[in-house]
């Protein structure tokens, strides 16, 4: 991995969680109090457009799109939410059932994938919140958390190692890529096939990498 840049997003919202790339522009979500929203951005930092989900859910962690539609989840409620690009809620799916503490989310087209921050668990789900299968990668790393796909890989965030795990889909690791050295607290992390693009909590950035 080659590093290419980081964006501070400090002034924006000092709790940076997901990120996703819908080509053109990043979107993330940033959960400060107060401060629960989702922001679409240019690859230069500059801010387009700020959606406010704090009446929906107080904890917006993981979030990817379909090109069409962003997908994002409610630490709050547990929940999945399909949303249109200007902050229209298309339907909301409890996934309570799966996980306590659903973190991250991609989605590859036809399926979603959803981490269990406190089962240790890739959920893969359709788009109904059908479950399909689990995933056990507590031998991988203890807190799964912001999860990406490029179609063929999963790219996974585990926090307790500070690690990216780049995996098949069925959950064989490929490789191990460490962190630490730029921030101790990985969080959301999604892929455009060319590049990585990652959140570090610590230093509230957005980290992009070239694969």
């Amino acid at each position: 991995m080659v590093f290419v840049r980081s964006i501070d997003v400090t002034a924006i919202n000092d709790i940076v969680r997901g990120v996703t790339v819908d080509g053109k522009y990043l979107w993330w979500t940033g959960n400060a109090r107060d401060k629960e929203a989702i922001y679409q951005m240019d690859k230069s930092g500059n801010i387009i457009q700020t959606i406010i989900v704090a009446v929906t859910d107080t904890k917006p962690s993981g979030i990817a799109t379909d090109g069409k539609y962003l997908w994002w989840v409610g630490g709050s409620s547990k929940r999945i939410y399909q949303m249109d690009k200007t902050g229209n809620i298309i339907r909301s799916i409890n996934v309570a059932g799966l996980d306590a503490t659903p973190y991250g989310i991609a989605v590859d087209g036809k399926y979603l994938w959803l981490t269990g921050y406190t089962t240790d668990n890739i959920f893969q789900l359709d788009k109904a919140g059908n479950l399909i299968r689990t995933i056990a990668v507590a031998g991988i790393d203890l807190t799964p958390r912001g999860i990406a796909t490029d179609g063929k890989y999963l790219w996974l965030i585990g926090a307790t190692g500070d690690n990216i795990y780049q995996l098949d889909k069925t959950g064989n690791l490929i490789r191990t890529i460490a962190v630490g050295a730029t921030d101790t607290t990985p969080g959301g992390i999604a892929t455009d096939g060319k590049y990585l693009w990652w959140t570090g909590d610590l230093n509230n950035i957005i980290v992009q990498w070239a694969k």
